[in-house]
């Protein structure tokens, strides 16, 4: 096993992985660790990342987790296994660890300025097999989880294999998602999860320590940012995902990161992850 403690002090003790960062920009602290059980994996790491009372380990082979830079702490604890790819985007905010399990070759994609309360798990897998007693073929297959930009996802939220979650939602308290679409611009809600609510956005601001008056300003907010819509550059998740499994075992994590960058990273356009109401 290969394991960092530190960025700075990390480094130069790995032989069969590698860690893509810039020590003097980025972080590690709070007892956080990474560890390599596998080899031929990557961790790419922006300038701009402060992990915290995290923990990323890599249990398999030629997998990639991308960490963009965060004007927010990273709490995150993600296990990532074979052939598989994690992709966090710029500034998400987490409150508490936000639990993450890509296997199965399988990913968790999560696009920029998303909002994470505690006590979230994400899975590509449910780790165990289920068969037709028919038919004897398996019924439980794994699948990516894909989260699309400015997302709020709330305490206790369970998004199982196959979710799809569009750009502007919001996942109440407690929710359960799994191989299912949530819309762009809805609230969903309940176990299994339900859309309450279609044309909706939220603002991160928080009203824990606010007066009345301080209340009735905010009882309006006429803006448009974060009201997304069907246009030429909604990017298909599924086409994402097929990309990313068309790697392979071949291809490695330095192919696997170049896919993400091609993808992910260089798209910025507001719309790309819109998932429409039909």
């Amino acid at each position: 096993m290969e394991e960092l403690t530190s960025f700075v002090s990390g480094l130069d003790t790995l032989s069969r992985n590698r860690v893509i960062v810039n020590a003097n920009r980025s972080e590690m602290k709070d007892n956080s660790k990474i560890s390599f059980l596998g080899e031929n994996n990557i961790l790419y790491v922006e300038d701009g990342v402060s992990l915290s009372h995290s923990s990323i380990k890599f249990f398999g082979s030629n997998s990639l987790v991308y960490l963009r830079r965060s004007k927010y702490t990273y709490v995150v604890i993600i296990d990532v296994y074979h052939d598989s790819t994690v992709y966090i985007g710029k500034d998400c905010s987490f409150n508490k660890a936000l639990h993450m399990i890509a296997s199965e070759q399988q990913s968790i994609v999560i696009g920029d300025d998303c909002l994470f309360s505690f006590g979230i798990f994400i899975r590509t897998a449910d780790a165990h097999l289920v068969y037709d007693c028919i038919s004897k073929t398996r019924i439980n297959p794994s699948a990516s989880v894909f989260i699309g930009d400015h997302v709020w996802i709330g305490q206790n939220a369970l998004l199982l294999k196959g979710t799809k979650i569009g750009s502007g939602a919001i996942v109440g308290g407690a929710a359960c998602i799994a191989n299912k679409k949530i819309p762009s611009n809805v609230s969903a809600a309940g176990n299994p999860a339900r859309v309450i609510r279609e044309n909706v956005f939220f603002l991160r601001d928080s009203v824990h320590k606010w007066t009345e008056s301080v209340s009735r300003k905010h009882m309006l907010a006429d803006t448009e940012d974060f009201v997304f819509f069907d246009s030429t550059d909604v990017v298909d998740m599924d086409n994402i995902d097929t990309a990313l499994k068309a790697v392979g075992i071949y291809g490695g994590a330095e192919r696997r990161k170049k896919t993400v960058e091609e993808l992910l990273v260089s798209n910025t356009c507001k719309n790309r992850f819109f998932l429409p109401t039909n």
